[in-house]
């Protein structure tokens, strides 16, 4: 399967000035905000980007502002870092597709963005993909040259098998012992929840971010009449009456799974961003991400 052009270059080219934020006090972070390189005399020059408002203007470039009449920020490299570790449900529920594009493919862009963000300040970043259990990972480091092995390992990956979030993230703890930020990327339609799940993650003192992906046929069906739903997981079938009524309390019922499941990210110090796919994967990072201090 060749790799799907996931992130556009324009974008890109915004998220040099977008930062990934720590909010627990992890090896690497600098105050509130995720710097996971420390600049200064006598350390290694590492890659450049685009000078964003508050960085320090000692570590500008002033030959290229020179030939370019841009600034840019020096980053040199030390040993510390954060590893950004992206958990990807891939399970069958994530193949559901809207009025705009499957929730997969929407979380696959993501992926692609918390990827980018990490490389651009010259992390670890880790995508693991997920089902019943884990899938074997990609790593990456070394700066945005290594955004396109990312973009291709995503693109081999298609929906299969059930959800167990509970056994995916035992097993991710088994295998990644060391802190870091943790961002869990699914639609959390799992029989047995998430509560295990999240209080493993606080257990271990990551900081974590839930990020739900749904389609807006998903919070309001627009479907009527008497029909047959059919689990994308199970296969097991069910008889509804969709009604204006049924609808109605259905999409109730929806969003107060989605406010339980922000409260349980809040309650065990998490974060939690609710994405529709019908809103543009830019917007949602660039305004809700922003908004639930994310990303700055």
């Amino acid at each position: 399967m060749s790799s799907p052009l996931l992130l556009d270059r324009e974008f890109l080219k915004t998220l040099e000035q977008v930062t990934l934020l720590c909010r627990n006090n992890l090896a690497g972070a600098v105050g509130p905000e995720h710097r996971s390189r420390m600049r200064g005399p006598g350390m290694e020059f590492a890659d450049y980007r685009r000078y964003s408002f508050g960085d320090d203007p000692r570590s500008l470039d002033w030959s290229a502002y020179l030939r370019l009449g841009k600034l840019f920020m020096k980053i040199y490299e030390t040993e510390l870092h954060i590893p950004v570790r992206i958990l990807l449900d891939r399970s069958e529920s994530m193949d559901c597709e809207g009025a705009a594009e499957s929730k997969f493919l929407y979380a696959q862009r993501l992926a692609a963005t918390f990827a980018y963000l990490a490389l651009l300040h010259l992390d670890t970043v880790t995508v693991v993909p997920f089902a019943e259990r884990l899938n074997k990972p990609m790593i990456a480091s070394g700066g945005r040259d290594r955004l396109w092995p990312v973009l291709q390992f995503l693109g081999e990956h298609s929906c299969g098998g059930g959800t167990d979030l509970f056994g995916a993230t035992k097993e991710f703890m088994g295998s990644f012992t060391s802190r870091g930020i943790v961002i869990l990327i699914s639609d959390f339609f799992d029989e047995q929840g998430c509560e295990h799940a999240v209080e493993m993650l606080r257990s271990a003192n990551h900081d974590f971010v839930l990020v739900q992906v749904h389609s807006a046929e998903e919070q309001r069906p627009s479907a009527a009449g008497e029909l047959i739903l059919e689990d994308a997981e199970t296969a097991a079938q069910r008889t509804v009456d969709c009604s204006p009524e049924s609808t109605a309390l259905y999409e109730r019922r929806f969003l107060e799974f989605c406010s339980r499941l922000r409260r349980l990210a809040l309650r065990n110090g998490g974060r939690y961003a609710r994405a529709v796919t019908n809103i543009p994967y830019q917007e949602f990072v660039l305004r809700s991400l922003r908004s639930g201090r994310v990303v700055a």
